[in-house]
């Protein structure tokens, strides 16, 4: 019997949020769905947050993972308050996620480079080639967003053997 995994990546943000769905089994990986939830940045940032929750709660009962993977914010010296905006945004996901009972982790972006390419400072055109190569998709899809959530859930996927995962499970 095969053993199975669903992952949902997601590259947190208060105006775009990237999400996906990988499902993987022995044989490999598999992209189920991608995309992004859009919030108008005329919106006060709680209620894009709010917005934000609902979102993920709809997602994560759609598609019942096995474990959420959010990017760890990095914080720069002359980007504190964007990297305190985005961490808000980590705390709305990973709160969805602990109230669907499901486990959360979170990688920084270097992380996820370094694992799918090889370098964590690998541009965004080598991650997103390694993606493709990795869920064999005829095409990327159009948002950025979009491939670095499935950078996420890959690193997690490559990070943590399948066999480890489900025996942790049970």
């Amino acid at each position: 019997m095969a053993s199975v995994r669903t992952v949902i990546g997601i590259d947190p943000g208060t105006q775009r949020v990237g999400y996906a769905i990988i499902e993987e089994t022995n044989e490999g990986w598999r992209a189920i769905d991608s995309g992004v939830f859009q919030f108008s940045p005329r919106l006060p940032v709680a209620q894009r947050l709010a917005m934000l929750f609902e979102e993920l709660t709809t997602l994560l009962s759609e598609y019942p993972p096995d474990c959420v993977v959010v990017e760890e914010p990095y914080v720069r010296p002359f980007g504190m308050k964007s990297a305190l905006v985005v961490a808000q945004s980590v705390g709305v996901v990973k709160l969805a996620a602990v109230r669907a009972g499901v486990p959360v982790v979170s990688y920084p972006y270097t992380q996820a480079k370094r694992t799918l390419t090889g370098s964590g400072s690998a541009s965004k055109t080598v991650l997103a080639a390694a993606v493709q190569q990795f869920l064999k998709l005829p095409e990327l899809p159009p948002w950025q967003d979009a491939i670095d959530a499935m950078a996420f859930a890959l690193c997690h996927c490559l990070l943590t053997p399948l066999s480890e995962e489900v025996q942790a499970i049970r």
